[in-house]
């Protein structure tokens, strides 16, 4: 019960003091010059965090509709291009096995020192099987092709019969051999190109063939694929939903495009081996790698671009979506009033901490600096005075008339008057406001000479006097 007691009178002492703490802060403000200044300045310091609050409110609020299209977008494409990875990656390793497969690579050996003719078929049927069985799985491996580098007489060996005799002696004279040789065994992804006299476009992937324990270069393989097939993987909602292209853009599509923008995949047909920025009016691929959306013209639309890096071949996945102009400017005028919101949260911000430090020195200064024995602001006319002639100037400064001096300080109010004239001579002045401002100037107001005055009105040796106002 004792313990009780105590801790609630704890209590009622802790409560007490925080309560006269808070008033004596805010009612000292009144006393200073700046007194509206601080008052309003601690209200707005107070509603910091909910101004915080309401302003990032407000920016996830004003996302444009243009931007949730292309975190959308962006979703559907990360998962595109990891699909395309692994298909990507396959082709890469069937190139491999004649490289890695001591069987395969020991075929190819004995393809470039025979000469029977016989045995080259042998050769060439094996090979032929070998691919075979990854087509039968995958349509989209068209054909393949190996070229003997060093003898450019021999005849190729082929999986099927698509590629004609007239391409591969234009390959072997194109600047992609000669790339695909210096490479040095690495995967080469080269531009979609008609094999024969069909229009269809095929993508190829080259790799030099390399001895498997010496390292020397035995041929060149060139595979096949179908770029129609791959459109229909990337854009697989588009085509099953009976979208045609006959030059008009009523959905949104998916194009691929290699580092040169080149275009290598697109529903329009027409397209392929153009350069994007003839299709897409106004994109610039310099600056595809910056992941930023395009708004720019496409089939006589205005269109959204966004891209998407497939690093593992250096391309471009691209989507292009018709969007209307409304929504283009509703977005830019939104971004325009965040970026100005921001603007001016930022200049909020400083002059409240500015503020901030302007209160701070305000009420709390260190006393010393007002203090009338301070060496640095001491006048010279201040060593002229006594003592008795300094407290009657201190409380003359405050407000109190000659009756409340002198009861302050326990003489008759003639002898006041008395000292208040002398005062008047030592300083020079001629009346109550010009002396009031010297003993402020020289610190006799400061907060050590007021609470010496409190606690004498305390300890009732004189009654609490009124101010003159």
């Amino acid at each position: 019960m004792k313990l009780a007691i105590k801790k609630t009178a704890i209590f009622r002492v802790l409560n007490s003091l925080i309560e006269d703490r808070l008033v004596t802060i805010w009612n000292c403000t009144a006393e200073t010059p700046f007194s509206y200044r601080a008052k309003r300045c601690f209200f707005v310091a107070f509603s910091f965090f909910f101004l915080l609050a309401l302003f990032i409110y407000s920016q996830k609020a004003l996302i444009p509709k243009k931007d949730k299209i292309s975190v959308y977008s962006r979703l559907e494409m990360k998962q595109i291009v990891a699909n395309l990875h692994v298909r990507l990656s396959n082709y890469e390793n069937i190139s491999f096995q004649f490289i890695a497969n001591q069987e395969l690579n020991n075929m190819l050996e004995n393809y470039a020192n025979i000469a029977d003719p016989y045995e080259v078929s042998l050769i060439s049927q094996k090979f032929s099987h070998f691919l075979e069985g990854y087509s039968f799985f995958d349509q989209v491996i068209h054909d393949a092709v190996y070229i003997d580098i060093n003898n450019p007489k021999r005849k190729a060996l082929t999986m099927g019969e698509t590629v004609s005799n007239e391409f591969i002696q234009t390959f072997r004279r194109s600047e992609e051999y000669n790339e695909i040789i210096q490479a040095g065994g690495k995967t080469v992804w080269l531009r979609p190109a008609r094999i024969s006299s069909a229009k269809d476009y095929y993508l190829i992937l080259g790799r030099r063939i390399n001895h498997l324990y010496s390292g020397d270069a035995l041929g060149i393989l060139l595979l096949f694929l179908k770029e129609k097939y791959l459109d229909y993987s990337i854009n697989d909602c588009l085509y099953n939903d009976g979208h045609s292209f006959s030059g008009k853009l009523k959905s949104d599509y998916f194009l691929l495009i290699d580092g040169e923008g080149t275009i290598l995949s697109t529903p329009f047909k027409q397209q392929i081996t153009e350069d994007v920025s003839f299709a897409l009016s106004g994109l610039k691929v310099s600056k595809l790698n910056t992941r930023v959306d395009f708004t720019c013209q496409a089939h006589d639309r205005t269109v959204l671009v966004i891209n998407q890096p497939v690093e593992h071949a250096g391309w471009f996945l691209l989507n292009v979506i018709p969007v209307s102009p409304t929504i283009i400017g509703k977005a830019r005028l939104i971004h325009f009033i965040q970026a100005l919101s921001w603007l001016v949260f930022i200049s909020i911000e400083i002059f409240l901490f500015l503020s901030g430090l302007a209160i701070y020195k305000t009420l709390f200064r260190t006393p010393l600096l007002l203090n009338s024995n301070h060496p640095a602001n001491k006048p010279k006319w201040l060593k002229k005075l006594n003592e008795r002639e300094k407290q009657i100037l201190s409380l003359m400064a405050q407000g109190y008339d000659n009756r409340e001096i002198a009861k302050c300080i326990h003489v008759a109010e003639q002898t006041v008057k008395n000292n208040i004239s002398a005062i008047y001579g030592k300083l020079q002045v001629s009346g109550r406001v010009q002396a009031s401002l010297k003993a402020i100037e020289a610190g006799l107001t400061d907060k050590e000479n007021g609470e010496k005055s409190a606690m004498e009105i305390k300890a009732g040796r004189f009654d609490t006097p009124r101010r003159i106002r």
